[in-house]
């Protein structure tokens, strides 16, 4: 994948504005940032500015509007996330996750066979670049407890409240 096959569109959100990122080249979703989910300028990975022609970033916007609204558990578009191959696989793991359920991060370090790897499955959650399309706000701490990294601690309970139908 190379830089100039992306695009990147932002769009206001109730968790606050997100910066969408398709690449051409892999046709799919590579990116879905909160702003302030690291302190960092414009990043020159997330490719060039969306003139308004790509119908993968109108169709993730529409998919994310309904999400919000409560009326979409699921996103259509496919996904790319860039990783080393064991964040690769955490990725797919929290795929399985189901909408308004939560795992742990030991529970998902024993779905990927790495049962004694649960703070580096945190690590990777952290840093998952396609947040809300690969949920990484439905894992909370072995005592229940949303953590910090990705998205933040607070949105994550705004996500978990979102998907049990709560406000």
């Amino acid at each position: 994948m190379t830089v100039s096959s992306r695009r990147f569109r932002v769009v206001d959100s109730p968790i606050g504005p997100l910066t969408l990122t398709w690449d051409d080249e892999a046709g799919a979703v590579v990116g879905v940032h909160v702003h302030d989910q690291r302190e960092r300028g414009p990043d020159p990975a997330f490719g060039t500015p969306d003139d308004g022609a790509c119908a993968a970033l109108d169709d993730l916007a529409g998919e994310l509007d309904e999400y919000f609204a409560g009326t979409r558990r699921t996103f259509s578009l496919p996904v790319d996330p860039p990783g080393t191959p064991f964040a690769r696989a955490v990725f797919a793991a929290l795929q399985d996750v189901p909408y308004g359920a939560v795992t742990t991060y030991g529970a998902l370090a024993a779905a990927i066979d790495k049962p004694r790897a649960a703070q580096a499955v945190g690590t990777a959650n952290a840093r998952n670049p396609v947040s809300l399309l690969v949920p990484c706000h439905r894992v909370v701490t072995s005592a229940g407890h949303p953590s910090g990294g990705g998205p933040g601690v607070e949105r994550k309970r705004l996500l978990q409240q979102l998907e049990r139908g709560g406000p």
